[in-house]
């Protein structure tokens, strides 16, 4: 389910199909649930990148993310699109 609701990678301006992501927890297991809301789609890069380099990811409503990067920029990301889907239909 989580895989086929985020497409891709939900880090900003990531396109690696979330086929190909591992799942990541948004509260860390066992504080938070392994469920479909507390789950999101990060390519391999990306999850490292969030444990790694204190980027913090919060939920935002209708399964949104906001991102905030180690300098305070912050990047607010939603799951993709139809759009996405076709797109990467496109390339493959």
């Amino acid at each position: 389910h989580v895989r086929t609701r985020d497409v891709t990678c939900r880090f900003p301006g990531c396109t690696v199909p979330a086929r190909e992501c591992d799942l990541d927890h948004l509260v860390p297991f066992p504080e938070g649930p392994t469920s479909a809301q507390n789950l999101h789609a990060l390519c391999r890069r990306h999850h490292r990148l969030k444990h790694d380099d204190n980027w913090t990811v919060e939920p935002l409503p209708n399964s949104g993310l906001r991102w905030t990067s180690p300098l305070g920029t912050t990047r607010n990301t939603w799951p993709d699109s139809d759009h996405a889907h076709e797109r990467l239909t496109r390339a493959a």
